[in-house]
């Protein structure tokens, strides 16, 4: 079996500092709890980007550049960024950071997220019953050939975004047409209100369909994920893991750091007995080139 890629996303679009105070907001924030993750383990980590002000989730260019460049000072981590953003984000706003990145020496990101289709996204509350977050995350079809064409321009690798099982035969298609190139990567995200939930029966059915020759991770919403990761970990997937996903380390322990999560997925790893992978052999693994633009061995 392959060595274990460990993933850390470290701060998303949608948790709050009032959710937890440990959430990364700035620049340097973002940075620091990038590299701390690679250090507990982390190959590759998960980028989004705020306001260093209000908190705001935003899509911008200068401030992904800050957060790398500062990554990349300091660590050969692997640099993944959002191309779903946060609600209201605009296609063009969404995928315009790959080019704008692209340009700019030394701060291209390597890997991307591409959501491979459209689903209802919300967020119940337990306590109420009403729900704090109701919106359609759109992903039509123009844009996903859009968003997959300007990612292989640009040389970046799609880490392609499984919320429903349909969306695998999406990415076939997408492959069926030059839009994407194998061998493919997926990460199954489970647990969202609308979309699979985080159960093992339907991570199986996930891996099960995936086309030959393809890799996977998984991530889930809240302490899921810390049923998942066992199961990708014996079965060779690859695991996401970070305050972007849940604020909590277990049962009404709030987390304080996403070092402290990695560890986590770390330590799982140890005792089944499958290696961390290091961002170099990641790189290999997932056929993705590094900051200088080389296709790593394979």
């Amino acid at each position: 079996m392959e060595k274990l890629i460990i993933t850390a996303a470290v701060t998303g679009s949608l948790v709050t500092p009032e959710q937890n105070p440990g959430l990364p907001v700035t620049p340097e924030e973002i940075a620091s709890a990038a590299i701390e993750s690679a250090g507990a383990g982390a190959a590759m980590v998960h980028l989004h980007v705020r306001d260093p002000e209000s908190g705001r989730p935003v899509h911008d260019a200068d401030l992904f550049a800050d957060v790398i460049g500062r990554i990349r000072a300091r660590s050969d981590v692997i640099v993944n960024i959002s191309t779903g953003g946060g609600p209201g984000m605009s296609f063009d706003e969404r995928i315009g950071v790959i080019p704008a990145l692209a340009a700019r020496p030394g701060l291209k990101p390597e890997v991307a997220s591409l959501n491979a289709g459209s689903v209802n996204f919300g967020i119940l509350s337990q306590r109420t019953g009403e729900f704090v977050m109701s919106a359609v995350q759109e992903n039509p079809w123009p844009e996903l050939k859009r968003f997959a064409e300007t990612m292989s321009r640009h040389d970046v690798k799609p880490e392609i975004e499984i919320y429903e099982a349909g969306m695998i035969h999406n990415a076939v298609v997408l492959e069926s047409i030059g839009a994407l190139r194998a061998p493919l990567h997926f990460q199954f995200v489970l647990g969202v209100l609308g979309a699979l939930q985080a159960r093992v029966d339907n991570l199986v059915f996930l891996k099960n369909s995936l086309p030959p020759g393809a890799t996977w991770s998984v991530c889930a919403v809240g302490l899921e994920i810390f049923e998942m990761a066992p199961v990708a970990i014996a079965s060779g997937g690859h695991v996401r893991v970070g305050l972007e996903d849940t604020v909590f380390l277990a049962p009404g322990v709030k987390v304080r750091s996403n070092r402290e999560l990695v560890a986590k997925i770390a330590d799982m790893a140890q005792w089944i007995g499958r290696p961390l992978a290091t961002p170099e052999e990641a790189r290999e693994m997932l056929h993705i080139r590094n900051a200088a633009g080389k296709e790593g061995d394979s």
